[in-house]
């Protein structure tokens, strides 16, 4: 997690960890929906990528 910028970071957290859904994240997050949902798709790919490696 340490690997991912704290925009994705943050992202991942609140959706993948906390459990809110894309616009929760977003409200909370201060960004548009779309930004939020390719921020968590970016983050996703990064930690897969960390994890594998």
């Amino acid at each position: 997690m340490t690997r991912l910028s704290p925009a994705h970071r943050a992202v991942l957290v609140l959706r993948d960890v906390e459990g809110l859904d894309e616009e929760a994240a977003a409200a909370l997050l201060g960004v548009p929906p779309g930004t939020a949902k390719s921020r968590l798709h970016r983050a996703r790919t990064s930690f897969r990528k960390a994890w594998s490696a």
